[in-house]
């Protein structure tokens, strides 16, 4: 049982309780909770083919039913798997078919959208073998079911061909864990303001990314990512790398193919308003199409324009000018957004710099405001968002031809830096329970207002930091709010009730 927060009021306690209680490495021996699906079935059995390759007393047998093409079977375990210290998995297998082929997935059991997968083919037949699986590019996301798909599109017919038995799943690390990152903060708090610095890479450490701040996306995506890109995204650290205090992004050709990188904060740091601060340096190179923005953190629920899209460095075709946009639906792509023109973007570091508040998004180059847009609570401009930083090639959207002598060209950065108003703001705040997504938070003009993204809300409570109920009122509306001048200042837990469940947030009023 885990006690998310204790206070004197059992309507604070979380209680978290493990259906299964099997976790890394499975050896069959002890008893393991397994599903099968789509025609699959498994069950623990006597290892019928003790040899020293396997001489273990059980193991798990997979069958493929007949007529059954995607059948397979899943685990679920008592906590998520540690990816981030971990690199490799094996499984110990046995086919009577020649050149067996093994998916072996990771799940996310909330959200099955949330996944990584890698396919491997037996070399052996009707005796034991060791499949290893490389997971080193695996995204920093969490993972709690294994899932594994014996000839994945191949019809079953429940015989001893589509018979498959498993044995001794491990997890564990080729190269050691990673470095310890570096958690220095040292950017410039903004003069005369409320704002502090809450997240920040300066990337001064040499070698590969702070694993605890950025993952990858990797490979070509969907129609070279949706916009017909010519690069492959890759996390080698020809593509990606921190060298003298700079993040270099290098784009470069090998023979008629491209290869770049493309990071993200996503499920590692996600934040609504404040002020991002990027000090960089563009490409020059003609089809060159470098890019730090801002992605809504619910796109793999709403999907894009839906979760909104700010873009803050974009450099097309014209290396002398750099554009800042929004993105959002409405009856459609809609999108709003301005250019600025300085002719030593490609040559020097430039500060450029977004200004995001519950009502406004204002874009700016070297301090000099060039772009602002008013928004309103019917974008999405008031949820959580992630960034991401590339360095793309070709495509359909203003990048131009690459230059046919193109090698290679560089995003240069040298810092990343996201302040917000300590006055009132998700800095001061922080998700007690329940889903961070479905409760939307901020301070404005004095007031603190919850929007659910899901639904109404239908009463608010208040408590001080002792559990004392200081007020509750009945809302039925998708925004509650609170005059700050009504409550003390100092710690308080709100409590929101509605379809979504129960909702407690923690803030900190400062008048």
């Amino acid at each position: 049982m885990k006690k998310c927060l204790l206070l004197p009021i059992s309507a604070f306690l979380i209680v978290t309780t493990s259906i299964n209680s099997q976790n890394l490495p499975i050896d069959f021996e002890t008893a393991t909770t397994w599903n099968g699906f789509d025609g699959a079935s498994i069950t623990t059995i006597s290892n019928p083919f003790v040899d020293s390759e396997n001489p273990s007393n059980k193991v798990g047998r997979v069958i493929k039913g007949v007529g059954k093409n995607w059948a397979g079977v899943y685990t679920t375990l008592s906590s998520p798997m540690d990816l981030l210290n971990n690199d490799t998995f094996s499984v110990r297998v046995r086919s009577s078919k020649l050149n067996t082929k093994l998916l072996f997935k990771v799940e996310n059991s909330s959200n099955s959208n949330v996944y990584y997968e890698k396919e491997v083919t037996m070399t052996k037949h009707n005796e034991w073998e060791t499949l290893v699986f490389d997971y080193s590019q695996v995204p920093s996301q969490t993972f709690d079911r294994i899932v594994l798909i014996f000839d994945l599109g191949v019809t079953g017919n429940g015989s001893s061909s589509f018979t498959y038995y498993i044995d001794d799943i491990s997890l564990y690390s080729l190269n050691g864990p990673p470095e310890p990152c570096d958690r220095n903060l040292t950017g410039n708090v903004p003069s005369g303001s409320n704002y502090v610095l809450v997240w920040a890479d300066e990337f001064t450490e040499d070698g590969e990314l702070c694993n605890e701040n950025w993952t990858y996306d990797l490979g070509t995506g969907s129609q070279g990512w949706g916009n017909f890109e010519a690069q492959s995204y890759t996390n080698n650290s020809e593509n990606v790398i921190k060298e003298n205090g700079i993040l270099k992004i290098t784009a470069i050709k090998s023979g008629n193919s491209y290869t770049s990188a493309r990071i993200k904060t996503k499920n590692l740091f996600d934040f609504t308003y404040g002020r991002i601060e990027i000090s960089a340096k563009l490409p020059s190179t003609a089809g060159t199409w470098p890019a730090v923005w801002l992605l809504g953190s619910n796109i793999n629920e709403v999907s894009w324009p839906q979760c909104g899209e700010i873009d803050i460095i974009e450099q097309f075709s014209n290396k002398q000018e750099n554009i800042s946009t929004a993105h959002w639906y409405s009856d459609g792509n809609a999108q709003y957004g301005l250019s600025v023109n300085n002719s030593t973007l490609t040559s020097s570091f430039n500060t450029f710099r977004l200004d995001w508040t519950p009502t406004s998004l204002k874009a700016y180059l070297n301090d000099s405001q060039y772009w602002v847009m008013s928004t309103n609570n019917t974008m999405p401009f008031f949820d959580n968002f992630f960034l991401i930083a590339n360095l793309a090639l070709g495509g359909n959207k203003g990048a131009g031809n690459i230059d046919p002598n193109f090698t290679e060209d560089s995003l240069e950065i040298d810092y990343i830096r996201v302040y917000q108003n300590s006055s009132g703001s998700v800095l001061s705040s922080e998700i007690i329970s329940g889903n961070k997504n479905i409760i939307n938070y901020y301070n404005l003009n004095g007031e603190w207002c919850f929007k659910s993204t899901i639904g109404k809300i239908n009463d608010i409570s208040i408590y001080d930091i002792t559990g004392k109920l200081i007020k509750k009122r009945n809302v039925e509306e998708k925004v509650a709010k609170i005059n700050s001048n009504n409550i003390q200042n100092g710690l308080h837990f709100i409590q929101l009730s509605g379809n979504f469940g129960i909702q407690t947030i923690k803030i900190f009023n400062k008048n």
